[in-house]
């Protein structure tokens, strides 16, 4: 994805479905493209702004000049053509000095606002997106430990009905073994229906069949900022879509209490007629010029107050929107440290330890220098930590895609700017 806003893109019609075939993996940034281009909310609002933009043309024109034609003195019961005479009118509006700057302004903000907003919905959907597709991913490294870990199993519990049927004394390792299989098998069942779940989000967010099979690459790393908080909260106050929008929102009604104000100055009209005379009376031309007393002064000020009261708030709601901003991007950094943490700590020394731990145990036991339970306990002490690693990882992705939409730019943007600044 290219380092420009999200709104210019779906405006601009860059984004395309993906082509991606039943029999490939469906890539991340596939699974934006067709999110951003087939969404019909996206488009929706896609057209609200467009309308927004037409509004800001609109109100840059005068109104339109009038023309008309007078017939004078038509006697009762006369033809037209026996008026004294005919007076044919052209009049043109003209409104004070400002005013159309004015409004001009005040619809080319409320379109701009219309932008953040059409940016922001989509980086929602892109971290709905992004938390499905990792979410997913994570689920089938799961079933993939499962199904690893299921075959460790039943290599014990055959040693161990083996050992029973050798005439070993009794034990109750083989029905140990199996209850731990159910176990396990019971779980994976889970886990099938979580990726099903999350398979059926991916497709509506696509906005494609919702029993679309899905193939993910083999191999996803999590996103990593390699960026301090401060720079992230700079990120944030230079891009978030709300914050934008907010302040788009404090222009336009600057420019109201402006508009206002002006209705105190009057507008101009000018009124030129040519009139034509029947017979040998000379035809001639009558002008006009004139103006509007603005009179109504309590309509006035009501009017100067309401805008008043109106860039008031607006500025209100600038202020708590920097402060939410700011919150949910220091929420989502320590959320993100902690998953990065855990992530490492399971995958940097957990796993190798307890693989190394279900290796011994088990070796012992197949030599009979163990017990059974002892390499049970070594299976499921991996079990937990690969599923503590891969919970880690969708932790910490989904903590990625959320601080995406916190500072209003995702980690393409990012790095394809190749450099921390906004």
């Amino acid at each position: 994805m290219r380092a420009m806003d999200l709104a210019a893109l779906l405006l601009a019609g860059l984004l395309l479905a993906p082509g991606t075939s039943r029999s490939e993996a469906l890539s991340l940034d596939q699974a934006v493209q067709a999110t951003l281009a087939q969404n019909p909310e996206l488009k929706s609002m896609q057209q609200d702004a467009e309308a927004a933009k037409s509004a800001t043309k609109k109100s840059r024109y005068w109104d339109d000049p009038m023309v008309g034609v007078r017939f004078y003195q038509v006697p009762i019961g006369g033809n037209l053509d026996q008026a004294v005479d005919i007076d044919y009118i052209v009049a043109q509006k003209f409104p004070f000095p400002g005013k159309v700057k004015a409004a001009s302004e005040i619809a080319h903000h409320n379109y701009l606002h219309h932008l953040e907003d059409l940016d922001g919905r989509g980086r929602e959907l892109l971290r709905e997106l992004k938390t499905a597709y990792y979410q997913l991913f994570a689920t089938e490294r799961q079933l993939e430990v499962s199904r690893s870990l299921e075959a460790k199993l039943r290599g014990l519990v055959q040693n161990a009905q083996a050992k029973l049927a050798a005439g070993e004394p009794a034990t109750a390792d083989a029905a140990q073994g199996q209850a731990e299989l159910a176990r396990l098998l019971a779980e994976r069942e889970a886990l099938k229906q979580r990726r099903q779940v999350w398979q059926v989000k991916l497709n509506q967010l696509m906005y494609q069949p919702l029993e679309s099979p899905i193939q993910l690459p083999a191999k996803l790393p999590p996103p990593r900022w390699d960026l301090p908080l401060a720079e992230l909260e700079k990120i944030a106050e230079a891009r978030h879509p709300k914050l934008k929008g907010a302040r788009h929102r404090v222009e336009e009604k600057g420019w109201g209490v402006k508009a206002a104000k002006r209705d105190w100055y009057p507008d101009f009209g000018a009124q030129l007629e040519y009139v034509q005379r029947p017979g040998q009376t000379e035809d001639a031309w009558t002008g006009e010029l004139m103006m509007n007393v603005p009179l109504i002064v309590g309509k006035k000020k009501a009017a100067v107050k309401q805008a008043e009261a109106e860039l008031a708030g607006a500025r209100y709601t600038e202020q708590a929107t920097r402060n939410d901003v700011t919150f949910r991007v220091r929420e989502i950094y320590q959320k993100m440290q902690s998953s990065e943490r855990v992530l490492q700590v399971t995958g940097g020394t957990l796993l190798p330890q307890v693989r190394q731990s279900l290796e011994m145990t088990q070796n012992a036991y197949l030599a009979g220098k163990s017990y059974f339970l002892d390499a049970l306990n070594a299976a499921r002490g991996l079990l937990q930590a690969q599923n503590d690693y891969w919970r880690a990882y969708a932790d910490l992705a989904e903590a990625g895609a959320e601080l995406e939409e916190a500072v209003g730019m995702t980690y393409e943007e990012w790095q394809s700017q190749g450099r921390s600044q906004p």
